[in-house]
């Protein structure tokens, strides 16, 4: 029975993951790691070549429904298979029962159980982690070269699926440290090389070694800049906030027992074998407070906030092995009863927080956002647009389900040298500008912008489709994606209305507000 334990605990959560994960994209980058695996070529930089290729495998394995959801469901297997190794991690130091009950506390934190969900890269992250923990050496063990040779080759596929794991390098190479490992280390560089090789896949698909490498060192994104529209230079006050968030965000998306047992267990472990916990907290501090800092985000704005969510999946995991062993100390110096509640308490207490808001099944934001941009765009017109979710989503939907009409959607930075387009979307006033168009020759047309006189605005949002459900009534935070799109286009259609002296752009303004009060709450401020 024992040996069978992993394989429910994988079933049980996967199951939880699968009934309760997106039923086709997501909004933001998802719908481009979708179509990326759709057609076997790179995302957006830096390229993701080993989700591309392991996206293409698995739908050509699974063919059955829409092609996201199927890659949602690789999610929730990476996902699920990242909390029952952590199990199997746990159950060779701190017993059984810890063991599982910080599993289970992993499997519902709200990062971990969130990027489960969707097209992306963030679950095989964490399932990285936790087997490179797992192939780690305990104190005392000799040195073993089958795991030192398989954990090189993870290591090298983990920086192929996301550059940031990079960060947990130091951490993990405290682990192995030891007498006689520096020459093991050295033996199985090949072995590492070994696991990179996807990224010749960005030189074989490019067709250039040039723009591979611009791909794969995020030029577009100015390389050392997680986002340089987002970043700020750093000061005191910049990295008290970021150093604040960062904590109370792995508070509110764990647990408070979980962080609690978490201190609990770091001290045990410090007992137990220092290099242990030594590695572990370099771990959690590369790639949470050391990462949060690399970025410099401003944090007053919510967009800045969002992007960073993905970011606690590996401080979430490390801080659930460390509950883990809180439990096992909790277990040998408590009664039974006080262990079976801490360990209820763990588990049930990340579940009772997290699970409110984890379910996105009923969540067709991003597929309703771009059926209705189709409504607005006729057949064989050309946009520029801006906005990750309106770009992706768009191409996503045209490869997976076409429907013949040949509207074509181009980068506005792309568009800037071509004929003027007949529509634009997604841009703010002065990007419009550096296309040549200012208010006087832009019309609203509901989520677009029509280059010349057409329907009323107001007629084309009598056909929006987009379903209120629970994501986007709670405004989760990538649900408030999708509403940020309707309301930019909204304050648009009221900016240029107010150009034309057209009252009805108060109506736009109104609904600008009330869609993403953030944003355009001064807009409520507007005289009549």
């Amino acid at each position: 029975m024992k040996r069978a334990l992993p394989w429910l605990l994988f079933l049980g959560v996967f199951a939880l993951y699968a009934w309760t994960a997106y039923p086709t994209v997501a909004p933001r980058d998802s719908a481009d790691l979708a179509a990326a695996a759709l057609t076997a070529t790179p995302a957006h930089p830096p390229g993701y070549p080993l989700y591309a290729l392991l996206g293409k495998a698995w739908i050509t394995i699974i063919p059955w429904g829409d092609p996201a959801y199927r890659l949602n469901l690789l999610s929730a297997a990476a996902g699920a298979g990242c909390s029952a190794v952590v199990f199997l991690l746990l159950c060779r130091s701190c017993g059984l029962w810890p063991a599982l009950a910080a599993a289970l506390a992993l499997a519902f934190s709200a990062p971990l159980w969130k990027f489960s969900l969707l097209c992306e890269m963030y679950s095989l992250h964490g399932l990285f982690l936790a087997l490179l923990l797992l192939l780690a050496p305990r104190s005392g063990e000799p040195a073993d070269e089958g795991r030192a040779a398989g954990s090189a080759f993870l290591l090298g596929l983990a920086l192929v699926n996301h550059q940031a794991f990079i960060l947990a390098i130091p951490g993990l190479l405290v682990l192995w440290w030891g007498k006689g490992r520096a020459q093991l280390i050295k033996k199985c560089l090949p072995i590492f090389l070994l696991g990179l090789s996807p990224y010749l896949f960005l030189w074989i698909s490019l067709g250039s070694l040039s723009r591979a490498w611009a791909v794969l060192t995020r030029q577009e994104y100015g390389t050392w800049s997680l986002s340089a529209g987002m970043s700020r230079p750093m000061s005191l006050g910049l990295g008290a906030s970021l150093l604040g968030h960062f904590f109370g965000e792995v508070w509110r998306r764990t647990s408070p027992v979980i962080v609690g047992l978490a201190i609990l267990g770091c001290a045990e472990m410090w007992r137990q074998s220092r290099r242990r916990a030594a590695g572990l907290a370099l771990i959690l501090i590369g790639t949470g407070p050391a990462f949060f800092l690399a970025a410099r985000f401003d944090l007053s704005g919510w967009v800045a906030r969002t992007v960073l969510e993905s970011a606690l999946v590996l401080p979430a995991l490390v801080v659930c092995v460390c509950a883990g062993f809180g439990l096992a100390w909790v277990q040998r110096r408590k009664s039974p009863v006080v262990f079976a509640l801490a360990a209820a308490a763990a588990a049930g207490g990340s579940l009772w927080q997290n699970g409110a808001q984890a379910s996105h099944r009923d969540d067709f934001s991003a597929y309703d956002y771009v059926k209705d941009l189709r409504r607005s765009l006729p057949p064989g017109s050309t946009a520029a647009a801006g906005g990750d979710t309106a770009i992706y989503a768009s191409r996503y939907l045209d490869l997976a389900h076409p429907d013949g009409r040949a509207r074509r959607l181009v980068h506005y930075q792309d568009a800037s040298s071509g004929p003027r387009p007949d529509y634009v979307l997604g841009l703010s006033l002065q990007n419009l500008e550096r296309l040549g168009l200012g208010q006087e020759s832009l019309y609203p047309a509901g989520l677009v912008q029509s280059t010349a006189p057409g329907r009323s605005s107001d007629d084309v949002w009598e056909f929006s489709i987009l379903r209120r459900g629970p994501a986007l009534r709670a405004e989760e935070s990538y649900a408030r994606d999708i509403l940020l799109s309707y309301a930019f286009a909204h304050y648009l259609s009221g900016t240029l209305r107010e150009a034309r002296r057209d009252p009805g752009g108060q109506r736009d303004f109104l609904a600008a507000a009330a869609l993403d009060p953030e944003d355009y709450q001064i807009e409520y401020n507007r005289p009549p």
